[in-house]
């Protein structure tokens, strides 16, 4: 596998794109959080005094990153689709099976590629989680690191792999990098208006368990949160391990069905 990531890096060091792309990830993070910091502590005071408290201080902050980065799907998931269907447009696919590798072996090292990056992205989510806490009450309370915080950024690390899963089955299927983004794009709208739509209008609680829903559910809106009820509060903690399991079943059909497909892709 060493040998396959070598070759993997081969291609990836001197692309620039990739870094772009990858640098992009990494900076958005904390640069779109530092936006929600400065509006609340700019157009959302009253005497001098938060009106959501201070919800980018230690322990709050490990959720209230962990859910505004889920925001930005959107760009791993193009990084993933260009790395993808540059396979298929420059045929090194082809090449690299032509030259020893197995379809099994790509494939997982394509996988393998996901995995990396999204615990990347996890890695930036938990660092800025951390700085953004220290700098907003610089002390940290004795529970900061506990499980019931810290799971936030593993609740986001589920978020990221299901997200970039979709946008790696759509690459596999669609083999065009612009249709595949915009495919994506469109998904992931058409799918919060579909849960809206039977949550809202039909009252059908079914709709909490599609595939983008189901993980964004696990770190809700954290001023949302702090005004919820002990019992809603609970409702939600007793969802959790749904949730997680439900996502984890999603997971592994994406990895079942992009196995699949690129067995039997025509190269």
């Amino acid at each position: 596998m060493m040998h396959i990531l070598k070759i993997e890096w081969m291609k990836l060091r001197f692309y620039r794109t990739f870094w772009i792309l990858l640098s992009i990830v990494a900076i958005s993070i904390p640069a779109f959080n530092y936006v929600v910091y400065d509006f609340l502590n700019t157009k959302l005071k009253l005497n001098g005094q938060n009106l959501l408290g201070n919800p980018f201080a230690l322990p709050d902050s490990w959720q209230t990153i962990g859910y505004f980065a889920g925001s930005l799907f959107l760009i791993p998931g193009i990084l993933i689709i260009t790395l993808l269907t540059n396979e298929f447009s420059f045929k090194t696919n082809r090449q690299n099976i032509i030259d020893g590798l197995s379809r099994n072996q790509f494939i997982y090292v394509k996988l393998l590629e996901v995995l990396i990056l999204s615990l990347f992205t996890t890695g930036v989510v938990f660092f800025t989680a951390f700085g953004f806490g220290k700098f907003s009450n610089h002390t940290s309370s004795p529970n900061s690191f506990d499980w019931q915080y810290l799971r936030f950024v593993f609740f986001y690390f589920v978020q990221m792999v299901s997200y970039s899963l979709i946008a790696f089955l759509i690459a596999l299927f669609v083999k065009r990098a612009g249709l595949a983004m915009g495919i994506f794009f469109i998904y992931m709208l058409i799918e919060q208006f579909i849960v809206v739509l039977m949550r809202e209008k039909y009252k059908f609680t079914v709709a909490n368990y599609l595939p983008e829903e189901v993980t964004d559910r696990l770190i809700p809106l954290p001023f949302g949160r702090r005004m919820m009820s002990a019992a809603d509060l609970k409702i939600w903690e007793n969802h959790v391990p749904g949730y997680l399991s439900i996502a984890s079943c999603y997971i592994v059909l994406y990895c079942f069905f992009i196995i699949w497909r690129f067995r039997k892709a025509d190269l």
